[in-house]
């Protein structure tokens, strides 16, 4: 009879093991696709500052002469 509560105290061990690893993969996915979600948003935000820049000064190559007047002050 001892041999089966063993048995059984064993399989209960792998089953909750097997739980709590089924738990963290999932976790990990939650963070990965929240990661991924806020770095579209920054992304996104960039580009719609770059946009605005462009329609600010008129065209890209503006913004570099505005970009290296402003780091080399003249």
């Amino acid at each position: 009879m001892e041999e089966k509560a063993i048995t059984k105290e064993i399989h209960k061990e792998q089953t909750t093991v097997h739980d709590i690893a089924h738990t963290d993969s999932e976790l990990y996915k939650v963070g990965m696709y929240s990661t991924a979600a806020f770095a579209a948003i920054v992304g996104i935000w960039g580009l719609v500052c770059l946009a605005s820049s462009i329609l600010e000064n008129g065209s890209p190559v503006q913004i570099l002469k505005n970009l290296f007047s402003a780091i080399t002050g003249a």
